[in-house]
This record gives C-alpha cells, structure tokens and sequence, in this order.
C-alpha cells in the first residue's frame, strides 16, 4: 500500500546564474561572432558606449611565455564622451559598417564532415568524396556520372573489375544519399524528390497504401503533378488503365501533401564555400622577442566597451522609480556584459600562454614535426578549469604567429607510435616548462610523434618520390614511416592523412 508523507533533506545543488550563461555563450564565440554580439549590446542597451583606440598593455613574464595584460578593466568610467555624442554615434557606425557578413558551411564541406564518421574503405570514401566535389549549389550533379567516372569505367578493365568498380560507385552514391540534406546527388529536382521519398516513405508502404502510390507516381508518373491539384491528379490516375489502383479525393490530398514535405532543392539550405574577399579574422598574436613569447589579443577587431557616464548621471535626474529602476538594470546588464568580455580575453590568453609553452619548439621553428602530445585536459588541468571550458575557449578561434595564422585548435594532437629505439618525445611533461624539449632539440633527428609531424613526413615523402618519377602507394608510405622515422602508422591511417592533406591516390597523381 503507498503512503503519502512529507520529509525533510538537504540536498547540494550548484545552477550556473544568467551571467555565467552569457559568460561561457561569449568565450565560445569566433571573432566575427562576437563583433555582432557586441553590436547587438549596442544597439539595445544605451549604458554602453564604443570607445576609440587600442588597449595600453603590458607584460606579465611567466617563464618563456609572457601575458599582455591590461593596465585597465574594460569597465572604466572616468571618460567625459557618452553614448549620445556625435563621436560615440560615428564610432558605432563605423564598428557596424565593418562587421564581415556571417559565413555559413558549404554544402560540400558539410557532406564531407559527415562522411568522414561512416568508415568506408578507402576506395568508396575516394568514390564518394569525388561525387560530392561534383555537386552544385542545388544538390545537384555538375555532370553525369558516367562521364565522372569515365575512365573507371572504360570496358576494357574487364567485366568483373567492372561490376566491382559499379558497385563501389553505387554505395558512395548511396551513403551520400542518406547525408543531410537528404536527397543530393540526384540528376535534377524529379529524381531528389524521388530519393528522398524513398529513404522516408520505405517503411511506411505497408501501413499505409498512400505512400505506395506516391512513390509510384513520383517514379513513373511525375507530369500528372504538374497542376498540383487533388482532383486533376485523381482524374489522371484513375483514366490510366495501366496503374493497378484508383485514388479518392482524400489520397490525392495525402498524396500531395506528402511531396510538399519533401525539398526539390536540398543543397540551397546551405552557401558555396569561403569567396576570395572573405578572410579569417585570428583571435590573438603570439609574438616572439628573442626566446620570449607574448600573447596579445586582436583588440582591433573586437574593440573595448565602457559604461557610458553621462547615462549613469541619469539616475540622479530620474524624476520615479520606473525610470531609476530602468536605468539601474541597464547599468547592470552593461557592467555584466563588459565583465564577460574582460573574463574571455582573460581565458583565451591563458590558455594560448599553456599552448605557447607547450609547443615552445614549434614556435621557435615552425616545424611541424616539432608539435608534441598535447590534450585540452591538460590544459584544464594545468589552468585548474573545466575541460569544457577549453573546449569553448578554442572553438572557432584561430591565432597568428610568425609562421602564420592556426585555429587554435591545430596545437592539439595525439600521439604517434614510435619505435623504442628513436628519441621519444615526452608527452607528460609539465606544461608550466619547455625544459622536456630541449633534449629533442638536441637529439640528431627529430622523431614526428604527433599527427601533423606524420602527415608532414607523409607529404616530404611524396615530393622526394614524385621528384624521382615514382609513385608510393598508400602501403609503400606507411612501410617508409616505419624504416626511415621509425613511425608504425597503418595504411590505412596513411589514406586518412593523405586525404587530409588534399593529396590524391597514386592512380590519381600525375
């Protein structure tokens, strides 16, 4: 029998506050974001005011890193412009007129980064990739499929390398198929709309007849949709004495709604890759003076906010509580924005200086083969910060350096098996020192023991035997990692980090 009663507990609960919300939406956010944030805050909030001029900084050493740090807050409030000033209006204007327009996914990079999560074998991955690289804007193929596979496909390869060749070419068509959007790949809009019908009405023949007969006319009697309306699409079907099933007013309706769901154009949802005018914007600079490092953010892009004076006088004219207490909770909300961006500049730099540290060698160098293990929990542990944290405070972001502009994402990588016998880099080292690489530096070669060190002996590889007039083979390069850097890399990982690298198969290089 239950009973009904009340008890008394404790119960320890930590809820994140909307400051803290915002604060952790505001790290996450790339550059280019972010200037449209900060637009919005403008526009709506009239306690902030956009100042002018870059911030005064100076260095805080720490080891061989150093942080810019600023001499004053982003809250200031001993300035005599407001935000009703002729200056603050121009100065906002300008910051809106400068703004890049937001950038979307291509369709095809979208298709691709789906790919890469089905495990295809090398040769359908290479199919499918290809097929993709040949769509429009639309979804749609740029040209047939024969002839985009015209010499896979030359009769003299014999029948059964053939049929091979189609059935690898069927399954990458396949797979692309099922991506989202749904339905690309296809000749034209008649046969998307039939794709997509077929991929979600499959199930549902066999409880409901309606998406039987929509599949049939979508596949056979496409023109009897041409007026769209349920009694012509009824009288068409059921004067043809060849279809085996007659349609009531209702089915036509169902019919008819069913292929309104479906989407003629899938790829238009999405925009062709970055144009040339379009350009990266980096969230901060490391700097090098000597052996030393500096990390400083790009305060050009994302300029410094204060909380307008004039507006604080206000409250002493409000004249009722309504306009006292309005101006008390813009104030507030000002005070809390600028505090999130002061609190992102503050993690970005300190977790770049954990970076810089760690991969002092690479900085030093630029050889890619110099980047060591690195981790975003190391980084959170080092910081004391969550891992999430890092993960937001290195999305989207990218970082310029000598050697050029990296999204900060780059600089962490998994290990590589070496062999034993080669100068192992050590990846547990502490970040705080760039002492555990000094014994690599020294050593007589250096052992790439991360991704990017692999993949650039991939490419170095490749030039000397494209140089000779020979090709490697995917299984030939992994055989040369293992003898020339003692590097035990798969083949099939070698066809990762070629594709990754842009680089084609050996049938394919010229």
């Amino acid at each position: 029998m239950q009973q009904m009663g009340q008890t008394l507990g404790q119960r320890l609960e930590q809820r994140m506050s909307q400051s803290q919300i915002q604060s952790l939406d505001i790290l996450a956010m790339p550059t280019v974001e972010l200037r449209e944030r900060i637009a919005e805050e403008l526009a709506e909030n009239p306690a902030l005011e956009l100042i002018h001029g870059t911030q005064q900084v100076s260095p805080a050493p720490t080891g061989q890193a150093k942080l810019l740090e600023r001499k004053e807050p982003y809250y200031r409030n001993d300035r005599t412009s407001s935000s009703f000033s002729t200056e603050a209006s121009d100065v906002f204007q300008t910051f809106l007129e400068n703004i890049p327009a937001p950038q979307q996914q291509s369709l095809q990079s979208h298709l691709l980064e789906q790919l890469f999560v089905h495990k295809l074998d090398p040769l359908t991955a290479s199919f499918a990739e290809r097929i993709i690289g040949n769509l429009t804007n639309d979804g749609f193929h740029v040209v047939p499929l024969n002839e985009l596979f015209k010499t896979e496909l030359s009769e003299n390869k014999g029948e059964k390398a053939l049929a091979f060749t189609r059935h690898k070419i069927s399954h990458a068509l396949s797979v692309i198929r099922r991506l989202d959007p749904i339905g690309c790949a296809t000749r034209d809009f008649k046969q998307s709309l039939l794709v997509q019908a077929k991929i979600l009405f499959r199930d549902k023949t066999t409880i409901d007849p309606v998406y039987t007969y929509t599949l049939d006319i979508l596949a056979h009697h496409f023109d009897y949709l041409e007026k769209a309306r349920p009694y012509s699409l009824v009288r068409a079907v059921n004067e043809n004495k060849e279809i085996p099933y007659k349609l009531t007013q209702e089915n036509a309706e169902d019919i008819l709604a069913l292929i309104a769901s479906l989407n003629p154009f899938p790829g238009r949802a999405f925009t062709p890759d970055i144009t040339p005018d379009e350009y990266i914007i980096p969230t901060a600079f490391i700097e090098r003076n000597d052996q030393e490092f500096t990390v400083r953010i790009n305060n050009l892009e994302v300029p410094i906010l204060t909380v307008s004076p004039e507006f604080q006088d206000l409250i002493s004219h409000a004249k009722d509580s309504d306009s006292k207490t309005y101006i008390k909770e813009q104030l507030q909300k000002a005070k809390v924005f600028i505090g999130s961006l002061n609190q992102r500049e503050k993690t970005i730099v300190a977790v770049l200086r954990k970076i810089v540290s760690a991969q002092e060698a690479f900085f030093l160098t630029g050889d890619k083969r110099r980047l060591v293990p690195l981790t975003q929990q190391q980084i959170a542990r080092e910081l004391d910060i969550h891992e999430s944290t890092v993960s937001r405070t290195v999305a989207g972001k990218y970082v310029q350096c000598q050697w050029g502009t990296f999204e900060i994402q780059y600089f962490f990588t998994n290990s590589v098996a070496v062999q034993p016998q080669s100068s192992p880099i050590q990846s547990n080292a502490s970040l705080e020192s760039g002492a555990f690489l000094q014994s690599n530096a020294s050593a007589s070669s250096t052992i790439p023991a991360t991704r990017e060190g692999v993949k650039d002996c991939i490419k170095e590889l490749l030039t000397e035997h494209t140089a000779k007039g020979s090709k490697l083979s995917d299984q030939k390069i992994s055989d040369l990692l293992q003898e020339k850097y003692g590097i035990s890399v798969a083949r099939r990982t070698v066809a990762k980090y070629r594709k990754e690298l842009d680089i084609g198969s050996s049938y394919d290089r010229a």
